[in-house]
């Protein structure tokens, strides 16, 4: 086998050069980076709702219910 041109040789088996380096562990401190998504306002929850509603109405009055 053909030797290394990238430093000394070292007395290690196969498996102990190849294994990689265990990932450092991080600890976050403070809130997380995603709560800071947009938050809806009332408005925009109570325009939600009446478009819920009258899809409902419109499937209720499709189906002959009411």
């Amino acid at each position: 086998m053909a030797r290394s041109s990238h430093g000394p040789r070292r007395a290690t088996t196969w498996a102990a050069e190849h294994n990689p380096r265990p990932l450092p562990r991080i600890v976050r401190l403070g809130r997380p980076a995603n709560d800071n998504d947009r938050q809806f306002g009332p408005a925009t929850r109570a325009l939600a709702a009446l478009f819920a509603a009258a899809v409902v109405v419109l499937a209720l009055v499709h189906w002959q219910v009411i």
